[in-house]
């Protein structure tokens, strides 16, 4: 698996497509996104007339919608360094983010090397602000305007704004930009150079308002993008953005990406001299090409059922392709019409340095659907070139590609202005390469957040939709997904849902509901209670559902059980084997130790641990072992003592002195974490901490704990308060000095009975909705699944444009500058 490179996430926008399914839709019916501009429209635009009055302007585009929109607090930039950015790099930065989304990853936390390769078109955007600056009399900071600007640091920026760390490299062979940069992103994975790596292109033009027609040239005279036509007459340029995300099969299949393909084979090279000129197409290049990378995937061309062809459109281009392309399948082995032959440029455009990356997207996404679209051209009536004789076979409707045992292939080929050529070679992924084990609760805890509630509400309503009627795998990759795969942004909610779809009880947060997180996590008060709420099943679940908790009362049994009396000690032990709550004291004040060390146990795993403690009863001695006062072993002895003193019928006094005299063969230690005194109502000293009289002063009488609270509250007034054990009693207590309501949370809440798991996971995602933070990757150590396309980040579309630029450039629609879109 590890000489193998799997395409795990992929991001496209273009010309009607603001996302892979838009892009799907768009091919599979055969439509386009080709758009006519009437003379109003270039008006508005600021067109001079003189240019689109002339016969040979051609008033059609292949427009990206939102092309200036931007989210710049998302992608750490300011207001000015947004409007310096040519739209191109803002365009390619979003997406991505977005390709590694959509592999169930965040990009800003990727573990490995991550590489970019990226390509772009020609820009004007830079020199126009530093000219029609310069003419204004305006300084301009030029080195913010190149680093925003100049292809240089295009793909440089991405790995800063991510913390990349791999290669990092702008390609620029023209329409061959991207699937280069899929080559080179494969050379350096199989080199060891990275692990995973990002790989597209943009080409993106805010003014694209149409083109004069130039005779001899290789643009449309009729505006329309035409591959394998006999109408063919040129190309017409579009504007979009597509990148794949690509990672080592072994490192994908670890991480549980969706595997969306395999990259079988690439290779590149150069037409040389063979040819008729320098922008002219070299058929030997060409064939050679395409022989080359069906050699490096060990394929005869019977294999490729789909050939994504460069088909921009021009008749000399598209004749002198097919014959290339033929002669390479011919040498093969490959019979007539066994190959469906396509080009996307016929649906959004030519994109030229993302040309490539959108034919493999293309592509995806016919082996996902089991589908092959048809020539948009033949749907809309034109006449089709002749190719009979040859493997390929054009068609008006969609065809479909049923799985073999012997496998699925695409190829894609680009050929860049100046003779670089790439072929790239797509297999399917077998579906046994998404067979992984589930590790899952029953409770599946699914974190949501976004940058605003707005955003927020559409997230939660989606992941609802998304939920409703999905098997048991699903909902456990959905939650996988969400728990480590995704920012965590400042508003927040937490869902919480049964994995069997039938099961009652999910939990959606409502909009009131929602928490935004302050810039520094909160304190953390853990809060131990003295008494018990019946709540039976809260120690049976737990202790059968975490291993973390049960592992600790077990250990702990195993020290109680040379202290307690038999049936003591039996009566301890079926609260948490049978979910039977004792009613003796002797017996009762163990479990309460336990059950509160066994959901410190869970918490700590997550990396969830107090920043104050405080304890009410047995309860203080609870937080003196987790303060580090007592040893594990040491404080459930003491609390066996603790109890059977107070069990005693004797006076209370006597019962002081000899649990005190018992403290004496204790090493006592200094507090390590801050904890309140149940006697004094202020801090435990080291002195207090160390000498056993208190812990036999603790035992009796001392002040109220209302005191003990009042001080907490006074010192910490955000803090977030977390009562272990069961009940709300103790919360109830701190709220009557101040604390808000939603920054008390309990681990299980009064009367609870039957799903005290469900309210320990609860509690953990609203401890996280107040920003204290959880490692979910030691979570999925018990809840791991694959990793899905799921909830994906809303970007503002807000517009950035130079001021400069505002009543200076033509082609810029004014509709675009104006209102805030979110999209």
């Amino acid at each position: 698996m590890s000489d193998r490179v799997a395409v795990v996430g992929m991001s496209i926008r273009a010309a009607k497509v603001q996302s892979a399914a838009d892009f799907w839709r768009l091919m599979i019916t055969g439509r386009s996104g080709r758009r006519e501009i009437d003379s109003s429209e270039l008006k508005r635009r600021r067109v001079p007339s003189r240019k689109y009055e002339d016969p040979a302007y051609v008033p059609v585009t292949y427009s990206m919608e939102d092309a200036l929109g931007f989210d710049p607090q998302a992608f750490g930039f300011g207001r000015s360094d947004a409007e310096l950015t040519d739209p191109q790099h803002r365009a390619v930065l979003e997406a991505c983010y977005r390709a590694v989304e959509s592999s169930g990853c965040f990009i800003g936390s990727l573990p490995d090397r991550v590489g970019v390769f990226v390509g772009s078109r020609k820009s004007g955007y830079g020199t126009q602000i530093e000219y029609l600056s310069a003419s204004a009399g305006r300084n301009v900071d030029l080195a913010r305007l190149a680093i925003g600007n100049d292809p240089d640091y295009l793909s440089s920026r991405i790995s800063y704004t991510y913390g990349l760390t791999g290669p990092s490299m702008t390609v620029l062979t023209a329409c061959s930009s991207s699937s280069v940069a899929v080559h080179l992103a494969c050379q350096a994975i199989l080199a060891g150079e990275c692990d995973s790596a990002l790989a597209g292109g943009v080409a993106l033009d805010a003014t694209d308002a149409g083109y004069t027609f130039t005779s001899g040239g290789i643009y449309s005279p009729r505006g329309r993008c035409e591959p394998y036509m006999a109408s063919a007459d040129g190309t017409v340029e579009g504007n979009g953005v597509a990148v794949l995300f690509l990672r080592r099969l072994d490192v994908a299949l670890a991480a549980g990406n969706p595997i969306l393909g395999v990259i079988a084979g690439t290779a590149v090279n150069n037409d040389g001299r063979e040819r008729a000129g320098f922008t002219a197409p070299g058929v030997a290049g060409q064939s050679e090409l395409i022989e080359e990378a069906l050699d490096v995937a060990e394929l005869r061309a019977s294999s490729i059922g789909l050939l994504e062809g460069h088909g921009a459109g021009t008749s000399i281009g598209d004749a002198l392709e097919i014959d290339a392309a033929m002669q390479a399948f011919r040498s093969t082995g490959a019979s007539a019409e066994e190959c469906r032959l396509h080009s996307v440029k016929a649906n959004i455009g030519n994109l030229t340095a993302a040309a490539g990356a959108a034919s493999i997207i293309g592509c995806l996404l016919a082996l996902q659907h089991g589908r092959i679209p048809p020539n948009a051209p033949l749907v809309e009536g034109a006449p089709p070139t002749d190719l009979r004789g040859t493997p390929f076979k054009l068609a008006d409707t969609p065809m479909a590609w049923q799985r073999s045992d012997l496998g699925r292939y695409a190829a894609v080929s680009s050929f860049g202005l100046g003779g670089t050529n790439a072929h790239v070679i797509i297999g399917d992924a077998e579906r046994e390469l998404r067979r992984a084990s589930r590790k899952g609760r029953y409770w599946q805890l699914l974190p949501l957040s976004a940058d605003d509630p707005e955003r927020l509400s559409g997230t939660v309503d989606a992941v609802r939709v998304a939920v409703d009627g999905t098997s048991a795998e699903v909902r456990q990759d959905i939650g996988h997904t969400l728990r480590t795969g995704r920012p965590e942004l400042t508003t927040r909610a937490a869902a919480l849902i049964p994995v069997d779809a039938e099961s009652a009880g999910g939990k959606w947060p409502a909009p009131e509901q929602f928490r935004t997180v302050p810039e520094v996590p909160p304190t953390l008060v853990f809060v131990l209670p003295g008494e018990a709420v019946r709540a039976p099943d809260v120690a049976l679940a737990l202790y059968r559902a975490e291993p973390a908790f049960q592992s600790t009362v077990d250990d702990g049994l195993e020290i109680m059980k040379q202290v307690l009396a038999p049936e003591m000690f039996a009566a301890v032990r079926d609260a948490f084997l049978h979910g039977r709550y004792p009613m003796a004291t002797n017996a009762l004040q163990p479990v309460l130790h336990l059950l509160g060390l066994g959901q410190h146990a869970f918490l700590s795993d997550l990396e969830v641990r107090p920043d104050v403690l405080v304890g009410h009863g047995v309860g203080e001695l609870t937080a003196a072992q987790l303060s580090g006062v007592l040893s594990f072993e040491e404080a459930a002895r003491a609390v066996c003592w603790r109890s059977q003193a107070m069990a005693d019928a004797s006076e209370r006094a006597e019962a002081v002195v000899r649990f005190t005299r018992r403290m004496r063969d204790v090493r006592l230690n200094s507090p390590t974490t801050p904890m309140l005194s149940c006697v004094s109502g202020a801090w435990l000293t080291s002195e207090e901490a160390r000498d056993p009289g208190y812990w036999g002063a603790q035992l009796g009488e001392h002040g109220p704990f209302d005191e003990v609270l009042r001080s907490v509250v006074s010192e910490h007034p955000a803090a977030v308060y977390l009562q272990l054990n069961s009940g709300t009693n103790l919360l109830q207590a701190a709220q009557r000095w101040g604390v808000p309501e939603d920054a008390a949370v309990a681990l299980a809440s009064d009367g609870e009975a039957s799903d005290g798991w469900c309210s320990l996971l609860q509690a953990v995602g609203t401890l996280w909705e107040q920003g204290v933070r959880i490692n979910w990757q030691a979570y999925a150590k018990r809840d791991h699944a694959l990793r899905v396309d799921m909830a994906p980040r809303t970007f503002g579309r807000v517009p950035y444009l130079h001021p400069s630029l505002l009543e200076h450039c033509p082609g810029i629609d004014p509709a675009e500058l104006s209102g805030k879109r979110v999209g």
